[in-house]
């Protein structure tokens, strides 16, 4: 029987609005808040180290019978869950080098168990500790033990003797369950990511006992064999449930080691992945309360990038039933009697919760059906190097698949969709609105062409141009790109080319096949996984991404608006929209918080009319200029109570300059001025105003300018009040929320609260 403890019941408003919208996905309640998810999650850390013991820690005795403890396992899960909760959240309290984390670090290096569970939990706790070599030796005694004790056929019991005397493998037939063959996997898989080598041969037979042990329906259970499928009758449904996920992660984690030399063009396919894929999307209950079955549920959805199986939001079914469960001390428990098991269940709830909730690298783009389709060629390239950044930038980051069916708000969890292939995909006019969606909502895409296919390369500049309406033109990069020489201490150069809408890169292709270098771990080959870390840097800003369950969609808004107000967006002869998404997102956050509905529409000059529209918004990024008589028409806008706010889109100097020049022609008498400290565009005194005296500017404008406090915008007064108002600092990528590194400008929520004060200010001198 399995131990008690491991027994856990196993317009363009309305255009980009409606871009965010599910397509075919199934209706579910939202997310649970990232806030609530990381109070659950503190919660359970306090009650875990209130459950610690002096001398023995976690250990509550949990065994198999007289012959098997289980000794040091729990102390060992426990501190896998606390050091994984650290990596995320840095709490202080779990800081490694002092009480209680240090000496229950120390308790674990310092025990031996011949039991698959404690070496593998042991192994799972000190690869998050892989960066210190005093951790090896451990961890060399559980790659020893756990090669040595598997079963001839590849699976596990659990315990097998002394791992210095056994020479062979264990061959007592049919000596081997698949709930401690799982974790007997889960533990080398450990290992292996701490760079000590594993022999081919163990993820050989490893494979090999779970292709041999697949039911024929596609599903696995505790026992039983493929050829003898009437053995599925003597177990419950919750069997299949909770070891069918454990199959596929295991066999993930096998191929992961086998399939890493044999990279091509075309997907090597694993039919019994696909098998077992298949009965999870038929079968997968979002209900479920097991930690343990949750945890082999999570598994391959971080293994695999999966955000759905069937039509569920795993995750998001996880934190609401987690966070719903959760007791007043902080534990999760159980659904049957157990000493110790609310330890184990926090622990588990505590992994399910904190590796779901880490941000998002990259998403990967499912353009085809199969898993195993042309987009898929290198199923470990996104993994690989989201490991690799993940552990030089120090954070903790997953990745994801996304496609076309789901909302573009879940591809907001990432800042960068990767697209990968040797064929033309064929996108259809659907799916390029919805990229183009991505893009403008703040996404950038990244392609690489696999095999170097020139096929794929020229369909991925042809969808580049028609994604940006055909606006803009690709340019091919130099070594003083940004993207290039974003790590001061090392610049690359690779032959790439980029679509720019003027403020950032927003669609850039490798002709390099980058995914075969990241799939074969070639990590010799410095500059490939550097330039994956230069991207990180410039969609955060040389920052952090947020976790997960952070969007830059604003949530919906309940109940209706209390006010509606009109502004116009101003077309004109140059590059007058360059961020599309940013007033639509301001708009929906107006709505969320401010129970205000702004009506964002596309004007020109000859359709001005004040009485209806009390502002009007203009940005750009380089030289344009006016007419005769767009300047008197736009005058006599603002003469009659109209406002014009304006700000250069990047921070760029040519629209700087060219508006300058039109505020000369505006007002020849007047002198744009910086507005006083005290004005209420700054205090947001006005109703509905808010405090923006102090400003944040992002990091790329003080690393350039100096640090910086006060917000500087420029105006001219007429008849009494500010006709004109404008920024030669970015506020528009800041209004869609973005943090992309070489924005010279005021940071999102700086840039939020200006524009609310402006657009009060303007309300409250309408005509």
């Amino acid at each position: 029987m399995r131990s008690k403890i491991f027994k856990i019941a196993m317009g363009i408003s309305m255009a980009w609005m409606l871009a965010l919208t599910p397509m075919g996905m199934a209706k579910a309640d939202g997310p649970v808040s990232s806030a609530k998810v990381i109070s659950a999650i503190k919660r359970g850390v306090n009650y875990l180290l209130s459950q610690r013991k002096a001398k023995t820690f976690w250990e509550q005795g949990a065994n198999d019978g007289p012959t098997v403890p289980q000794t040091y396992a729990e102390t060992s899960l426990v501190v896998e869950s606390l050091l994984d909760v650290q990596e995320s959240l840095k709490l202080s309290k779990l800081y490694l080098y002092s009480s209680p984390m240090k000496e229950a670090i120390q308790y674990v290096i310092s025990h031996h168990n011949n039991t698959t569970y404690a070496a593998s939990f042991q192994a799972n706790a000190l690869a998050l500790l892989a960066h210190r070599k005093i951790y090896n030796a451990v961890l060399r005694w559980d790659a020893n033990y756990l090669y040595r004790s598997m079963h001839v056929d590849g699976g596990y019991h659990y315990g097998w003797g002394t791992p210095t005397y056994m020479k062979e493998f264990p061959n007592v037939p049919g000596d081997w369950d698949n709930s401690n063959t799982q974790y007997g996997v889960l533990g080398m898989w450990a290992v292996a990511h701490t760079g000590i080598a594993i022999p081919a041969r163990y993820w050989l037979l490893a494979a090999e006992h779970w292709r041999r042990s697949q039911f024929i329906n596609g599903c696995w259970g505790y026992w039983g064999f493929a050829g003898r499928p009437s053995l599925t009758a003597k177990f419950p449904f919750n069997h299949w449930a909770t070891f069918t996920p454990a199959g596929v992660a295991s066999l993930l984690i096998c191929d992961e080691f086998l399939g890493a030399q044999r990279v091509g063009i075309h997907p090597i396919v694993d039919p019994n992945v696909v098998a077992g894929l298949h009965w999870i999307n038929r079968n997968f209950n979002p209900k479920i309360n097991d930690q343990y079955e949750m945890y082999c549920y999570e598994r391959v959805g971080l293994a695999s990038g999966l955000q759905y199986f069937g039509k569920h939001n795993w995750y998001n079914d996880y934190c609401r039933t987690l966070v719903k469960q959760q007791a007043a001390n902080g534990s999760w428990g159980v659904n049957f009697p157990s000493n110790g098991a609310s330890c184990a269940g926090t622990a588990y709830a505590l992994l399910i919760l904190d590796r779901g909730l880490n941000p998002v690298f990259m998403n990967k783009l499912q353009y085809n059906k199969s898993f195993y389709g042309q987009w898929n060629a290198r199923q470990r390239d996104v993994a690989n190097v989201t490991s690799w950044v993940s552990s030089n930038n120090e954070t903790p980051l997953n990745w994801q698949v996304v496609n076309f069916n789901s909302p573009v708000s879940n591809w907001l969890t990432s800042p960068i969709l990767i697209i990968t292939g040797s064929k033309d995909p064929k996108f259809s006019s659907e799916q390029i609105a919805e990229l183009r969606a991505y893009i403008n909502a703040g996404g950038m895409v990244f392609c690489s062409c696999d095999g170097s296919s020139l096929e794929f390369q020229r369909a991925m500049l042809k969808y580049g141009r028609e994604v940006m309406d055909n606006k803009y033109e690709f340019h091919r990069l130099t070594t003083k790109s940004m993207l290039l020489t974003m790590q001061p201490w090392y610049h690359m150069y690779f032959n790439m080319l980029a679509i720019s809408n003027g403020v950032r890169d927003v669609w850039v292709i490798s002709p390099e096949d980058m995914g075969a270098v990241w799939e074969r771990r070639a990590f010799s080959q410095k500059r490939y996984w550097e330039l994956p870390m230069n991207l990180y840097m410039y969609a955060t800003g040389k920052g952090y991404l947020a976790d997960r369950l952070h969007s830059l969609v604003p949530p919906a808004a309940a109940g209706s608006p209390a006010r509606t107000i009109r502004v116009g967006r101003l077309k004109y002869n140059g590059n007058w929209n360059p961020e599309p998404g940013a007033w639509p997102r301001f708009a929906l956050l107006a709505r969320a918080n401010a129970q205000t509905q702004i009506t964002v529409s596309t004007v020109t000059v000859s359709k001005l009319n004040a009485q209806k529209m009390p502002l009007l918004d203009m940005t750009g990024t380089g030289k344009f200029l006016f007419t005769a008589s767009q300047i008197a028409a736009l005058r006599k806008y603002l003469n009659q109570g109209g406002m014009l706010f304006a700000d250069a889109a990047g921070g760029h100097q040519q629209f700087t300059d060219s508006f300058s020049a039109l505020a000369m022609k505006l007002y020849p008498k007047a002198v744009m001025g910086k507005l006083p400290a005290n004005c209420s565009i700054y205090s947001g005194t006005m109703p509905g105003g808010m405090d923006s005296k102090r400003a944040e500017y992002r990091r790329f404008y003080t690393d350039v300018n100096g640090l910086k406090h006060v917000p500087e915008f420029l105006g001219i007064k007429h008849a009494g009040r500010w006709v004109l108002v404008f920024s030669p600092d970015d506020v528009t990528s800041g209004l869609l929320g973005i943090k992309t590194w070489g924005i010279s400008g005021y940071t999102p929520k700086s840039a939020v609260g200006l524009a609310t004060n402006v657009v009060e200010y303007a309300v409250k001198h309408a005509p």
